[in-house]
């Protein structure tokens, strides 16, 4: 039997690595998903976002909804949306990083995977990653491998590192309709 994999997405963090790191605004979750993780049986994508603030950037915000209505059509895709705290200078993005932890933990907990692909390089993952592991999941962070974007802080938390090259990032690239 094979291994039931779920994807968790950080999208905001994804979307800034790839822009940093390859100039590459978005990929094609579903395909890049596939890729991860393989010979593994894909039960599920977990996509947290936020909508961008329209008033700061129109034309930012409008590409954003049109990757959000791409993806929110992918089957097995959940997408979770958090909020950009408007108070704060930047605004700053809040609730995607719970949703993705409550989530994986949650799942974990009802045996609905094997192995977990954390696709951010958010440190705060942390203890999700530890707790999914010490029940006995695997857990792969996925992320970027450069001077400018990486996830160090998760490689004792994670089973297994996998780089997304540039490569990888080209191959899997979305473009809009």
């Amino acid at each position: 039997m094979k291994e039931r994999a779920i994807v968790f997405i950080d999208g905001n963090n994804l979307h800034s690595g790839l822009k940093e790191c390859y100039g590459i605004e978005r990929i094609d979750i579903e395909s890049f998903s596939h890729a991860i993780i393989q010979d593994r049986d894909l039960e599920g994508i977990y996509y947290t976002d936020a909508n961008y603030v329209q008033s700061i950037n129109p034309d930012y915000y409008a590409r954003q909804q049109e990757y959000f209505s791409y993806i929110r059509n992918i089957k097995g895709l959940i997408f979770r949306r958090g909020y950009y705290n408007t108070y704060t200078r930047p605004p700053t993005e809040k609730l995607a990083d719970v949703y993705i932890a409550t989530d994986m933990v949650d799942l974990c907990h009802r045996d609905k995977f094997d192995h977990a692909y954390l696709v951010s390089g958010d440190s705060d993952y942390a203890p999700a990653a530890d707790i999914v592991r010490r029940e006995g999941k695997k857990v792969t962070n996925v992320y970027f491998d450069t001077k400018k974007r990486n996830s160090y802080g998760l490689i004792g938390h994670c089973h297994t590192f996998k780089n997304i090259t540039q490569q990888l990032a080209e191959q899997h690239k979305w473009i809009p309709k």
